[in-house]
């Protein structure tokens, strides 16, 4: 079973409605397995969550645990999402279609889809494009409320990436190998018949011959554009072996330089990957590279149901024009920003690199000179308004990045103590009842 569909059961299995009200379960027939504060889990969902779980674990090849105990785990599962979703609906939380579109767009380039053949896919799943839609939004949104209640708070200082640089294994400290890749399809319609998916395996595989006898995939391709199966692809450039899709991975690996792989079958058809060149980070073109680094601290109003959006950008308003009348951005941050983990600060978010912030937060930064105080804009974590310290010019190499995949290793192994930690508080605070006959 390809990527997509791991991918896919574990979203349903974390997105899907879980509740109903009581009434509505009662008037059903259905019976209540569990109660968190006003809603009802029902021993339907429950079912249809253990199944869910079942085909997924059977997708990734792991083992199903003893019946008492899968069902408690599934049950917990069901238990912290509907937590979850009742804090983000209560907290206002709410995703933008531009942002929902980004993120269907990227699980479906991740998995060598175009957005069309990911419907078709859905369509395969029995599941629609709105629901699909539906679970994700809902998805991205306890991903948001995680990243505001937990995320934010942790930091990571240099010891800890030093700590953790010496006890990362090689793979992780060593240079990173980049592949410069070509990629041809044979392309396959959507939901293709035996007959059909043998003929065009044949036709790839007589391909890969022509290629290994030294046709090259530029000309293959410009050869098929008037015949019945005109083929696709190009030049991938260079990449790290995770920014290549999934299925192409273990074979573009194992491959030399000058080799050609496959044919490997996806959903859009059967590709052949030529294994142009391959290089380490220091040697491969713009592995090291220059960038800006940028020193920054904000001031974040969040809305909320007793904070309106209008409310918020108010507020920052009458900040900015304190600090422009000579008022402190650090004290001011300090008694209003509602970011906990600058807030005690200044509201200092240290230097960054670019791609570590909200794509809004940084479109905002690159339009201001240093020290120049923005105007109120607003993110998916509220309302800011920041101010760039300085700037600097940066050479990112191997080495460098290696202490960022340490403290990105630092900070996911933090996050998911406190997470663990936040939803058992969560769970406290909370009316949470689970009847004898579903334990």
């Amino acid at each position: 079973m390809s990527s997509l569909i791991s991918a896919f059961f574990s979203i349903i299995l974390l997105s899907s409605v879980l509740v109903s009200g009581i009434s509505q379960a009662a008037e059903s027939l259905d019976r209540i397995v569990a109660v968190v504060n006003t809603q009802a889990i029902t021993q339907r969902q429950l079912n249809e969550q253990l199944e869910l779980a079942r085909q997924q674990r059977q997708a990734e090849h792991e083992p199903i645990p003893t019946t008492s105990q899968f069902r408690k785990q599934v049950l917990d599962q069901m238990l912290d999402h509907e937590l979850q979703r009742q804090l983000a609906e209560s907290s206002g939380l709410k995703l933008d279609e531009a942002a929902l579109d980004t993120a269907i767009a990227d699980i479906a380039k991740h998995n060598g889809l175009t957005i069309e053949q990911l419907r078709s896919r859905l369509e395969q799943e029995k599941l629609s494009y709105a629901q699909y839609r539906k679970k994700i939004r809902a998805q991205l949104i306890i991903s948001r409320l995680q990243q505001d209640q937990v995320g934010q708070k942790i930091t990571v200082s240099p010891q800890e990436v030093t700590d953790m640089l010496a006890h990362l294994p090689t793979k992780f400290t060593s240079k990173n190998i980049n592949y410069h890749v070509e990629d041809l399809v044979v392309p396959l319609p959507d939901n293709p018949s035996a007959p059909i998916l043998e003929s065009a395996n044949k036709a790839a595989l007589a391909l890969l011959q022509q290629m290994k006898n030294g046709s090259s995939f530029q000309r293959l391709i410009e050869q098929s554009q008037n015949t019945a199966l005109p083929l696709s692809g190009g030049d991938l450039g260079w990449r790290p072996l995770d920014q290549l899709p999934n299925i192409f991975q273990v074979a573009v690996q194992s491959a030399k330089s000058g080799e050609v792989v496959g044919p490997i079958q996806a959903q859009n058809g059967f590709h052949l990957i030529r294994v142009i060149e391959i290089s380490d980070d220091d040697n491969a073109p713009g592995a090291a590279r220059t960038v800006t680094a940028s020193h920054v601290r904000h001031i974040l109003i969040k809305t909320s149901p007793l904070v309106s959006n209008s409310q918020a950008e108010l507020r920052l308003k009458e900040i900015r024009a304190e600090i422009l009348r000579g008022g402190s951005f650090a004290e001011l941050a300090k008694k209003y920003s509602q970011d906990p983990s600058s807030a005690f600060k200044g509201g200092d978010l240290g230097w960054t690199l670019p791609g570590v912030f909200d794509p809004a937060f940084e479109a905002q930064m690159s339009k201001l000179s240093n020290d120049q105080i923005s105007l109120p804009f607003r993110t998916q974590f509220g309302w800011h308004i920041i101010q760039i310290l300085d700037r600097t010019n940066k050479l990112q190499t191997a080495k460098s990045l290696s202490r960022e995949k340490a403290a990105q290793l630092v900070y996911q192994k933090k996050f998911q103590i406190a997470l663990q930690s936040w939803l058992r508080q969560l769970r406290q605070q909370s009316y949470v009842k689970v009847y004898k006959e579903a334990q």
